[in-house]
């Protein structure tokens, strides 16, 4: 489980770079940074490609809910209900978790509600995008 977990911590590291890189020779573009952010929420939620049932955030956080807990995606949805004060359910907190995160990796500030309204990978990546500063060296990592 350890090699496991550390092998996706740097499977999301790698996306975190090479968008920085990108960013820095000026070469990183909307469709880019689409594909490097899926590849970094399947590392973040410990998915292959082979598992991802779409770019569907809330699709991707149930997979690695219900692979975490060795059970099917739709138990995960049947048994899920808001044990917090708040209401939240697991896969809600798994996706507020992973939008800290990339702000924090990839150094960008993102729209808090907007950013927890996005539905899928790409219009996730098309906020970042948008939010990346025109011109900079790529740092913030």
């Amino acid at each position: 489980i350890k090699e496991r977990l550390l092998a996706d911590k740097r499977a999301a590291a790698d996306q975190v770079d090479a968008v920085c890189e990108k960013r820095a020779e000026g070469t990183l573009t909307a469709e880019l940074l689409r594909e490097h952010l899926f590849r970094y929420v399947l590392a973040k939620f410990g998915l292959e490609a082979a598992d991802a049932p779409s770019r569907s955030l809330e699709d991707l956080a149930e997979e690695s809910l219900a692979k975490a807990l060795r059970t099917d995606p739709d138990q995960v949805v049947e048994a899920e209900r808001p044990a917090t004060c708040d209401g939240a359910r697991s896969v809600d907190m798994k996706q507020a978790l992973l939008i800290m995160a990339l702000q924090r990796e990839f150094g960008v500030a993102l729209d808090g509600l907007r950013a927890g309204l996005a539905d899928t990978t790409d219009e996730l990546a098309d906020l970042m995008f948008a939010a990346f500063p025109a011109s900079d060296d790529g740092a913030g990592k």
